[in-house]
């Protein structure tokens, strides 16, 4: 299309596609917006974004891009992932720097950017484009690890999508590259910054109701070309042992967690199955005397839910819970009467705990197992511990999700 008649289908193309994601009525995920694969050291990726990062076409963010990348990276891999999603609708290149969760970044290995698709369809000038994807990788790049691989994901051709009565080779998808175009541009310019295309033109990252191909293979597609560049990325962090993301696990303040604990809304509230089948589960599978989703208030340990010996609150100076918060991994502590760093307990002699985060990261407490024997450190299966916590955050989401939190 000539620059003359692109000029008078603008304001065409504008009109009909402004406020495009707010109009939608496709289904999309409505629980945590994460997916975990097992292990205990999980490599953390970052999904921010629009288009596939929302996840158009499915209810759920483990079907969505957070699950299919999760699963396939963990595969190449062999560790476990954790991968967030920080996603809207309404995010457009004008504003993405306003979504990003700044005090986040730094913790990821990886970022993954996926956006633009409505600004093709906006035909957003290409102009303003080179200004704002800049404005937002210099921004990432300014706040990531120094080791961190950012990876944009290319916009798919428009008119692969039926939903929106495109021509193929149309002017949005002449628009769409010369988009991505720029973005090639500004990619080859950074150290660490990749743009990437998905293997297949057709998966598109908006899902057409009346399309053959569902919408989990078209995450999977995508899925699998980051996979592709991004798993030798994530085992070369490994290798060097992660000295790169010093803050991986981001320190946080009393004052965060506390006023996460405020939020949710569970502190001095009575028993809940869905939390005390947990814990009960965690104290049979590991086999310990005890177990507890613990709580850690201003200056006590309040259990939420318990199986066994366990007390229902006890003083948080010296707890063991307080610690285990204090990092992203689990704590062990084979005997209890030989660390310095404790009280001596009666009741418990061993302890393993494992952190329980909101979705926003903050700690708020620990999935914890002990028994009134000392034992050692390998006698727990941390890939189940992990797996117990996040079931325990999983049911937090949920109960945040009803009340509207």
């Amino acid at each position: 299309m000539n620059s003359s008649l692109r000029s008078l289908a603008l304001p065409f193309f504008r009109g009909r596609f402004t406020g495009l994601g707010g109009r939608l009525s496709m289904p999309r995920p409505d629980d945590a917006p994460s997916a975990h694969t097992p292990g205990i050291d999980p490599d953390r990726i970052l999904i921010f974004g629009n288009g596939a990062a929302v996840g158009w076409g499915v209810r759920s963010h483990e079907l969505a891009l957070p699950g299919q990348l999760a699963r396939q990276v963990s595969a190449v891999t062999g560790r476990g992932i954790d991968a967030d999603v920080v996603s809207d609708p309404l995010i457009t290149m004008q504003n993405a720097v306003d979504y990003l969760p700044v005090e986040r970044v730094v913790t990821y290995d990886a970022i993954v950017i996926v956006i633009g698709f409505s600004d093709a369809l906006r035909m957003t000038s290409v102009r303003r484009w080179r200004h704002d994807m800049s404005a937002l990788l210099d921004r990432i790049v300014e706040l990531r690890h120094d080791g961190a691989e950012i990876v944009v994901q290319a916009i798919h051709r428009p008119s692969s999508i039926k939903y929106f009565s495109l021509r193929e080779g149309s002017a949005v998808d002449e628009h769409a590259e010369r988009l991505n175009d720029v973005t090639r541009e500004l990619c080859e310019s950074l150290p660490g910054v990749r743009m990437i295309v998905s293997r297949d033109r057709s998966a598109a990252e908006v899902v057409d109701h009346t399309s053959q191909i569902p919408a989990t293979e078209l995450f999977k597609l995508i899925a699998t070309t980051i996979t592709s560049h991004l798993a030798p990325v994530l085992d070369d962090h490994f290798s060097r042992g992660r000295e790169d993301c010093p803050l991986r696990y981001r320190p946080q303040t009393d004052d965060d967690r506390l006023e996460a604990i405020r939020i949710l809304g569970i502190l001095d509230t009575p028993h809940e199955k869905r939390f005390d089948d947990i814990v009960e589960r965690a104290r049979i599978l590991l086999g310990t005397s005890g177990a507890a989703f613990s709580v850690v208030d201003r200056d006590r340990i309040w259990n939420k839910a318990v199986a066994g010996t366990t007390t229902r609150e006890f003083p948080g100076e010296g707890a063991m819970c307080a610690v285990t918060i204090t990092g992203g991994g689990p704590l062990i502590v084979p005997d209890v009467w030989e660390d310095t760093r404790f009280g001596a307990s009666a009741e418990v002699r061993f302890y393993a705990g494992y952190p329980v985060q909101t979705s926003d990261g903050i700690r708020i407490g620990a999935l914890c197992v002990t028994d009134s024997q000392p034992r050692t450190a390998d006698s727990v299966d941390l890939v189940l511990l992990r797996e117990l916590a996040l079931a325990v955050q999983r049911e937090l989401t949920r109960g945040a999700v009803a009340l509207g939190v």
